[in-house]
C-alpha cells in the first residue's frame, strides 16, 4: 500500500503537506490548488486507500481497522427507497460481522447526499479519502452519463442503472411487459402507464416496455406524464385531470411505473367516484410496505430492493479486499403480486420481512466480466 511518504515523493512535496491535504486539516500554512491537486493526482496514480479509522481509535486496539461504505443518495429522493437500501445493507453486515471481526475489521455505514443531476460534485468520488466503497442510488439521466466516464480509484456499484460499472439491476423491461400481459389477460381494451416528468432510466424502460406489448396486442395505450414533485401528489393530480374526461375517453387500466404514483392515483379514483378495480385496474411497481394496506390493496411488481442492496454491500466488500475482479454486474428477478386493485383475488403474498429472506448469492444471477 502507498504510503504518505510516497505520495509526497511523487508530489514533490512534504509529508506534513501530503497529511493536510488528505485529512483535510484545518492549517494556518496555506496550500495551494496546485499543490493540493498534485497530492490527490499523486493518490490516485499510486492506488492510495487511506486509513479512515485512524483518528477513531483508541490506543488499545491498534490493529482494528474500520471500512467505511456509504451510499450516495439524492437529497430529493424518497424516505421510503433510502430506508430498504439501508436495512438491507445492515443485515448483510450482520451476517459477516463475525468474519470482519476474526480479521480485525469494523465497518460503518453512512449516507453522502447529492443535488439531482449534480453526482459529480460529490465529495469522495474521484478520490478515496472518505469512504472505502460506495453504493450509487437514483440517479437521473445525466449522473448515468456522467459515471459512464467516469474513472476512479475508489470502489462503487450502482444500483439499478445499465452502466458499464459494477452494478445491481432489475429487468424493468421485461417486468413491465408482465404487468402489461396480465392486464391484457384480464379483457382490458383501454390501456394507460402513468411515469414521472423527471423518469430515471428504470422508470423510462418501465414505459417503454408497457408501451410496446400493448402496442403489439393491437389495442389502445396511452403514455401520460405526471409532472412535479412529490410524486405522490403529482400523480393525484394528473389523475383527477385524467378522470374528469367521459367515460369512453378514460383507461380501464393504469399501470404507474412505482407505488408512490399508484397511491395518488387510488386518492384521486375515489374522489372522482372512480371504481377500482370495477372501473378501472390500477397496477404499481416496488412493492412497497404501504402497498398491501391501501384501500383496495395494490398490485405491484416486487422489486427485491433489500435483496440488492444486501449483494450490492458483498460485491463492495469483495472490491475493496480485492477479491473480485470489476465489473461485477447482478441482475435480479423481478415478480407481480397480484392484490385487489386490479381485480385480483385478495392475497397475503407479500415477501417475508428482510430477516427472514435468503439474502446470499444462490437467488440471483451473476456476470463476472
Amino acid at each position: 500500500m502507498a504510503s504518505l511518504r510516497d505520495i509526497a515523493r511523487r508530489a514533490g512535496t512534504s509529508v506534513s503537506t501530503v497529511s493536510l491535504v488528505l485529512n483535510g486539516r484545518p492549517s494556518s500554512v496555506r496550500i495551494s490548488e496546485a499543490t493540493r491537486q498534485a497530492v490527490l493526482a499523486a493518490a490516485r496514480e499510486l492506488g492510495y486507500t487511506p486509513h479512515l479509522a485512524a483518528r477513531r481509535l483508541r490506543a488499545k486496539t491498534p490493529a482494528r481497522r474500520l471500512i467505511v461504505l456509504a451510499i450516495a443518495h439524492p437529497v430529493d429522493s424518497r424516505l421510503s427507497l433510502i430506508s430498504r437500501i439501508i436495512r438491507g445493507m445492515q443485515h448483510h453486515l450482520g451476517t459477516v460481522q463475525t468474519a470482519l471481526a476474526q480479521a480485525g475489521l469494523e465497518t460503518q455505514l453512512t449516507v453522502e447526499t447529492y443535488q439531482p443531476g449534480h453526482l459529480h460534485r460529490l465529495r469522495g468520488l474521484r478520490e478515496p479519502l472518505w469512504y472505502h466503497g460506495l453504493l450509487v442510488t437514483n440517479t437521473t439521466p445525466e449522473d448515468d452519463a456522467f459515471l459512464r466516464t467516469l474513472e476512479t480509484p475508489l470502489p462503487f456499484v450502482v444500483f439499478q442503472r445499465v452502466t458499464p460499472h459494477n452494478a445491481v439491476n432489475a429487468d424493468n423491461r421485461a417486468a413491465a411487459c408482465r404487468v402489461a400481459q396480465h392486464l391484457l389477460a384480464l379483457g382490458h381494451q383501454q390501456l394507460a402507464v402513468m411515469a414521472p416528468e423527471t423518469a430515471s432510466e428504470a422508470h423510462q424502460l418501465r414505459v417503454a416496455g408497457f408501451l410496446e406489448t400493448v402496442a403489439a396486442s393491437g389495442r389502445r395505450v396511452e403514455a401520460i406524464t405526471a409532472p412535479g414533485t412529490p410524486w405522490t401528489d403529482a400523480a393525484y393530480h394528473t389523475a383527477r385531470a385524467l378522470f374528469a374526461r367521459p367515460a369512453s375517453q378514460r383507461p380501464t387500466a393504469l399501470f404507474a411505473t412505482n407505488d408512490l404514483l399508484a397511491l395518488g392515483i387510488l386518492r384521486a379514483a375515489r374522489e372522482s367516484g372512480v371504481r377500482v378495480p370495477d372501473d378501472l385496474a390500477v397496477v404499481g411497481f416496488d412493492d412497497a410496505e404501504f402497498a398491501q394496506y391501501t384501500v383496495p390493496a395494490l398490485t405491484t411488481v416486487h422489486l427485491p430492493i433489500e435483496e440488492m442492496a444486501a449483494r450490492a454491500t458483498a460485491i463492495l466488500l469483495d472490491l475493496i479486499q480485492q477479491r473480485a475482479t470489476p465489473p461485477v454486474q447482478v441482475e435480479f428477478p423481478t415478480r407481480l403480486v397480484v392484490r385487489e386493485s386490479c381485480g385480483g383475488a385478495r392475497q397475503s403474498d407479500r415477501p417475508a420481512t428482510t430477516d427472514a429472506l435468503s439474502l446470499g448469492r444462490p437467488e440471483a444471477h451473476v456476470t463476472l466480466f
